[in-house]
């Protein structure tokens, strides 16, 4: 920082406490603070990137002006009087209002840039169709989409390493606020040429003996499908188990079984040879945007409101 005068400013009047300061500099206070916290003078010069006799120097005009001793030197040793460690607690103030000015400027500086975790389904088949409209709504801006499991989605923005998530899975979480975005119902994804492609709606009984591709044991929704069928005393013949619903139904399309996945968005861009039917008993499906709690990003609300502007009409899903 550089030698800024503080002496007219009304936190150097409150941390002061009427003293003679005239002439303080910033660097002096940068100092003070630096040898305090280091307990050497060269840590502290290392620490502001001065040299040791600059420290030295710093710390004597100080006590000059302010005719206090700050500190108590024996050899190579420097500890802080009482009223050093008095005068550095009073300057506090003047300390944490540059560090929020220093992280508004900051944030000012990423205002433009938006972090955007999502899960692959998610990413693949719906942040893609959202993030071009997006830019060019604000062309000043630029977005980093990162992909990831849920969980880990949840993580990142809960710890703010991104300022934007997307979730269709349970998601609950202190560091979280949530906006709801789509709801829609669980369907089965099934191969165009299928017997039971025909039907309008799909129980559990159609699907006894089947070929069936199922989502990973890790997610809820698995769960409560595995519960359906097993309150039915109906088996399935699960030939193969993956993590999205894009594999699920890229799968279903290669004549692999049937699948029951949220439809949203997998089918706002077209699976040929796939077809999707109601599945009851009802099991439902919302998608949320969440951010972190305690700061929401002004380039991440407007992304969420241009989502619910933009997104595409598909026959499986309506605002929630």
């Amino acid at each position: 920082m550089t030698n800024t005068e503080v002496t007219d400013e009304p936190p150097a009047r409150q941390a002061t406490n009427g003293l003679n300061r005239s002439g303080l500099t910033l660097r002096e206070l940068e100092v003070l603070r630096a040898v305090i916290s280091e307990g050497k003078t060269t840590a502290a010069a290392h620490r502001l990137g001065i040299s040791q006799p600059a420290v030295s120097r710093a710390i004597a005009q100080l006590e000059a002006r302010l005719n206090r001793q700050l500190f108590h030197r024996n050899g190579n040793k420097i500890l802080p009087t009482s009223e050093g460690l008095a005068f550095n607690e009073q300057i506090e103030p003047i300390f944490a209002t540059l560090a929020r000015l220093d992280a508004a400027e900051t944030e000012d500086l990423n205002a433009k840039r938006l972090r955007i975790a999502a899960p692959p389904t998610l990413a693949h088949r719906l942040m893609t169709r959202l993030i071009p409209g997006f830019l060019k709504e604000n062309p000043e801006a630029s977005v980093h989409l990162e992909i990831g499991m849920s969980t880990n989605v949840t993580a990142a923005v809960a710890d703010e390493n991104a300022d934007l998530g997307i979730s269709d899975g349970r998601t609950r979480h202190d560091g979280l606020k949530m906006y709801p975005f789509r709801q829609a119902i669980a369907h089965a994804a099934i191969p165009a040429d299928h017997r039971l492609a025909d039907r309008d709606e799909i129980v559990p009984e159609d699907l006894a003996g089947e070929s069936f591709i199922a989502l990973t044991r890790r997610f809820h929704q698995r769960n409560v499908y595995d519960r359906i069928f097993a309150e039915r005393g109906i088996e399935r013949k699960i030939r193969a188990e993956t993590a999205t619903s894009i594999a699920i139904c890229e799968l279903v399309r290669e004549g692999m079984g049937i699948g029951l996945v949220n439809p949203f968005p997998v089918s706002l861009r077209p699976l040929d040879g796939v077809v999707f039917r109601r599945f009851s008993p009802r099991v439902d499906y919302l998608t949320q945007f969440f951010v972190p709690a305690g700061r929401v990003s002004p380039i991440a609300q407007r992304f969420i409101e241009h989502a619910r502007r933009t997104v595409p009409v598909d026959a499986y899903s309506h605002p929630a």
